[in-house]
């Protein structure tokens, strides 16, 4: 098969070789590398050559409701790479748009559905009873945001999705595909992956799943090379496109700051005391295991650990607020990985409860 010159794409075969923490081959597969790594295109070209070659149908999964429309439009860029696949694609509204139904040369191929529109989708679910295969491209946002309860929203689509076909739920493969922005997202929480991923992991396994973190040099080397970034090379977002680094966690925050500092507060959870120092001059909070016990001002955040000692923090108190901003502006730094576990614990809860 043809395939463009000097450009490595990701090889989706890898994942889809492995088997889950059961031994059993897995429904879902989340796929994490740095930016233009080629994941998208690997995987329409399996979904594409598996309804071409086999009739198999698949459905592309967005958030919101505008983007379904275009949403034929992903495979412009397949076609121009692998020209043999190409045929005339169209996206065809159902239900006044709740719903596009995407074909090739005139025949039905699979849909595009958005989860902000799940409740209304599941009666439509008898139109789902071919396909065998989900992508949602982009699970991971560069700005932070997601729609409320965004992954129950998506378990509810897959059950719609998996409906019908002679079962009440058939085992279909999803694919989850994001770049390297941030391991504090909901989808990474919802399966505690946020809990188990340490530097150097290239794949984690659940029952049901398989994760897999990648990088790209060929994709990280092209936009290095490329002059039209040689004057940021040095910004956060660069390194975040053509390192292995995330764009929110562009370090393992494991690190002691230097200089002046300011006591906040302590932090009690699940009975281990953690001190909270403001690092002014560096723009850095540190959190570590060794508490000013003079310091009276102990939060937290359990009934378990209050008592007439510590005061129950309001998840939108200043303190916190001020804890979570600096997660979000990469200027969070701890001691070692036990306290950050139990410091991304509390933010898993906090930022997509």
């Amino acid at each position: 098969m043809s395939k463009a010159k000097n450009i490595e794409y990701y090889d989706p075969s890898i994942i889809l070789s492995k088997k889950d923490l059961d031994g059993l081959v897995p429904s879902i597969y989340i796929v994490t590398t740095n930016r233009s790594a080629g994941k998208t295109t690997s995987f329409l070209k399996m979904i594409a050559e598996e309804y071409i070659n086999n009739k198999k149908e698949f459905c592309l999964i967005y958030r919101y409701k505008y983007e379904l429309s275009d949403s034929y439009k992903l495979f412009d860029d397949l076609f121009k790479i692998y020209p043999e696949l190409g045929g005339e694609m169209k996206a065809e509204s159902i239900a006044e748009g709740l719903i596009y139904k995407i074909t090739y040369n005139n025949e039905q191929m699979g849909f595009a559905v958005a989860l902000s529109n799940v409740d209304n989708v599941k009666k439509y679910s008898p139109l789902f009873a071919n396909v065998q295969f989900c992508l949602m491209d982009e699970y991971q946002t560069e700005s932070g945001k997601y729609l409320a309860n965004e992954v129950k929203k998506f378990q509810s689509m897959l059950m719609t999705i998996s409906r019908g076909g002679g079962s009440q739920s058939r085992n279909i493969k999803v694919f989850l595909l994001g770049n390297l922005v941030t391991i504090m997202n909901p989808y990474l929480i919802a399966f505690d992956i946020h809990k188990r991923l340490r530097e150097g992991t290239k794949f984690i396994r659940g029952t049901g799943w398989v994760a897999e973190f990648g990088f790209n040099k060929a994709a990280s080397d092209a936009i290095k090379n490329n002059r039209l970034f040689a004057g940021f090379k040095d910004d956060s977002y660069i390194k975040y496109s053509t390192e292995n680094v995330y764009l929110h966690d562009a370090t393992a925050f494991i690190e002691k700051p230097k200089g002046a500092f300011k006591y906040i507060c302590t932090i009690v959870q699940d009975g281990q005391k953690f001190g909270v120092r403001s690092y002014w001059e560096q723009g850095i909070v540190y959190i570590n295991k060794k508490p000013d016990n003079n310091f009276k001002y102990v939060i937290t955040f359990k009934n378990g650990d209050h008592n007439q000692n510590t005061v129950m923090l309001n998840h939108y108190s200043w303190v916190w607020k001020n804890i979570k901003d600096a997660y979000f502006n990469g200027a969070l730094r701890f001691d070692d990985m036990k306290t950050k576990s139990v410091i991304f614990d509390i933010l898993a809860v906090d930022i997509y409860k």
